[in-house]
């Protein structure tokens, strides 16, 4: 097995990087991702702290 056998690029681009998480510049699709998934980073953010922690103390979406 290669070191980067199985290992996909984070953004779901489906490209295979050579080192790190990500291909070059790829890091930065993250945002926009979380934001159409979610809604907004507020919303993403009340998710991900309810996820965690089992409660949400942060601003609401509106």
């Amino acid at each position: 097995m290669t070191k980067n056998e199985g290992r996909v690029c984070g953004c779901r681009c489906g490209g295979i990087p050579a080192r790190g998480k990500f291909l070059p510049g790829h890091d930065s699709k993250i945002v926009p991702q979380l934001e159409a998934d979610h809604g907004s980073l507020i919303a993403f953010w009340a998710w991900y702290e309810k996820a965690m922690t089992g409660t949400s103390s942060g601003p609401q979406a509106s």
